[in-house]
């Protein structure tokens, strides 16, 4: 399983390596019920964004993904993350480990 963590906001989002580089991914959900951000009337969407490192924040504009189901944002975030890494070859057991080691 791969290692949730919680930002500044209480969003919870996954931190991982791609590959061997130093290219780092963010992918979080964010609540935008009752905001004018709710731009596909779903109330919740999945980010994804690089990021400088293991320690640091987003970086760059997020592309984002309204979440029309009631799967919790945990559940969405890990299956985001393995499915990328099966489409990548990035081995989701390493990222799972850098993730929990960058904690």
């Amino acid at each position: 399983m791969i290692a949730i963590q919680r930002d500044g906001h209480g969003q919870p989002y996954i931190q991982w390596r791609q590959g061997n580089s130093h290219a780092y991914k963010r992918a979080w959900i964010q609540d935008r019920k009752g905001t004018n951000k709710d731009w596909a009337g779903s109330g919740r969407y999945l980010n994804v964004v690089r990021a400088e490192g293991p320690d640091s924040g987003p970086g760059g504009n997020a592309t984002d993904f309204p979440i029309f189901n009631d799967l919790t944002d945990e559940q969405i975030l890990e299956a985001f993350v393995a499915a990328v890494c099966a489409i990548t070859g990035c081995e989701l057991e390493q990222a799972a480990q850098q993730a929990a080691h960058h904690r």
